[in-house]
């Protein structure tokens, strides 16, 4: 839906197919006409920035840092569900600036939900951050319950978690 005022016309030449509808810095920077931000090189299983610029971080998980147990299988499977791209929903911003989001891929499915189902992230931030989304923190309760007892991931290969 495009916003009312100047940017009203840019957006409705977009719906029209003349050009693509422009944004102020920061606000849809690294966003495709359909909503989707493409994933720079780079980042690790919980943070990434797009094509422009933008960093990311995933919301209410933690991913193991590239060299502990399981990182490396951490980001790598965050780079290939995000290389088709993204949406992000940010709802707040992290000490070093990052866009704290619930990532969606484009087809449907919550980055940050999937990530702690199969067991590429752990639930070390959902306690102290829960406040901060509600919703996604009873989906991610529900995923991480379900990684735990299944022993899937990191659960079951790294002893310290």
């Amino acid at each position: 839906m495009c916003p009312a005022g100047r940017r009203f016309v840019l957006c409705l030449l977009a719906i029209l197919g003349a050009t693509a509808c422009s944004s102020a810095p920061g606000g849809d920077a690294g966003r495709t006409a359909s909503g989707v931000r493409q994933p720079a090189p780079g980042g690790d299983g919980d943070s990434w920035k797009d094509t422009r610029g933008v960093e990311y971080r995933l919301g209410l998980v933690n991913a193991p840092e590239f060299d502990e147990c399981f990182g490396p299988e951490a980001t790598s499977e965050r780079k290939r569900l995000v290389a088709m791209g993204f949406r992000a929903t940010e709802y707040a911003r992290d000490r070093y600036g990052r866009h704290v989001s619930d990532i969606t891929l484009p087809d449907g499915r919550d980055l940050n939900v999937l990530l702690a189902r199969e067991g590429f992230v752990d639930d070390r931030y959902l306690r102290r951050f829960r406040q901060e989304n509600p919703a996604l923190a009873g989906r991610l309760d529900a995923a991480f319950r379900a990684a735990r007892a299944e022993r899937a991931g990191l659960w079951g290969s790294c002893p310290a978690t």
